[in-house]
């Protein structure tokens, strides 16, 4: 088990420095971002706070349904929605789904990743190990609809904001990638309207 790990955990240690270089590089560090249903400052940003869009979910938004975690919420009429089991014989091991909008190669790509392991028992000591790999600088701690967890940045070549929520003994993470503010307040408006069952 070590022999696969190690160099899985290598290769995505990798991956994630090019994708924490590539935010820093092409990324927009001065701008308002949408944290727990309010507008934070991230920098300098030489607009105003805005007034709407933080945590609000649109007219025309799409009721899903993930009942492998009982888990409902709403997203953009403009995004499409998939979801990906993994079962060790008809048993699951890992159940997640992926909204998107737009190609990886547009400019204005969106992807949030949700990853759930009926498996793994959630304590406050699982969720620090998602710390792991985060920028210290921009973690810190959330309240989701009542779920409590934590959020920050991956740094490295697969750079992503991350969300964990711990809620009845589980941990949901939430991955937004590419890193950047858009994407970061459209995850936020998503995750205001999670329920779990």
């Amino acid at each position: 088990m070590k022999k696969f790990l190690i160099p899985l955990l290598v290769v995505v240690a990798i991956g994630l420095s090019g994708l924490f270089v590539a935010r820093f590089l092409f990324g927009d560090e001065d701008n308002w971002l949408c944290s727990n249903s309010e507008w934070v400052k991230h920098g300098n940003p030489s607009k105003p706070m805005p007034l709407t869009g933080c945590g609000e979910a649109k007219d025309g938004w799409t009721q899903q349904t993930f009942d492998e975690a009982g888990l409902s919420f709403k997203i953009p009429s403009d995004t499409t929605y998939r979801k990906e089991i993994a079962d060790d014989a008809g048993r699951i091991r890992v159940a997640s789904f992926y909204v998107e909008k737009g190609k990886p190669t547009d400019s204005n790509f969106y992807q949030l990743f949700f990853v759930y392991q009926p498996n793994l028992v959630g304590t406050q000591q699982e969720l620090e190990k998602v710390k792991v790999g985060m920028d210290p600088t921009t973690i810190k701690e959330v309240t989701i609809n009542g779920y409590k967890g934590i959020e920050g940045s991956i740094t490295g070549p697969k750079a992503h904001y991350v969300t964990a929520i711990l809620n009845d003994g589980k941990i949901y993470t939430i991955s937004t990638w590419p890193p950047i503010p858009e994407n970061k307040a459209l995850t936020d408006q998503i995750l205001a309207t999670f329920s779990f069952k």
